[in-house]
């Protein structure tokens, strides 16, 4: 009979236990969550600029193209 108790006790301890470890387990992986959607905000907003000077960089080339064939045609 006080086997059963104890045991029933020690359950209750391992369950508490086990509550505490999964609260803290969700929190951190709402934290991961977080970061992970700043980091692919600021990685995306990287590559949109890098596109960005890209075609702006390929813009300067060809207009620089253009003026000179004119230039040389006159």
């Amino acid at each position: 009979m006080r086997q059963n108790i104890q045991r029933t006790e020690q359950r209750g301890s391992n369950l508490d236990d086990m509550e505490h470890k999964t609260d803290r387990m969700g929190e951190a992986a709402k934290q991961f969550n977080r970061g992970a959607n700043r980091m692919h905000k600021n990685l995306k907003w990287k590559n949109v600029r890098m596109w960005v000077l890209i075609i702006l960089g390929i813009a300067v080339v060809i207009a620089l193209i253009i003026g000179l064939a004119v230039h040389y045609n006159k």
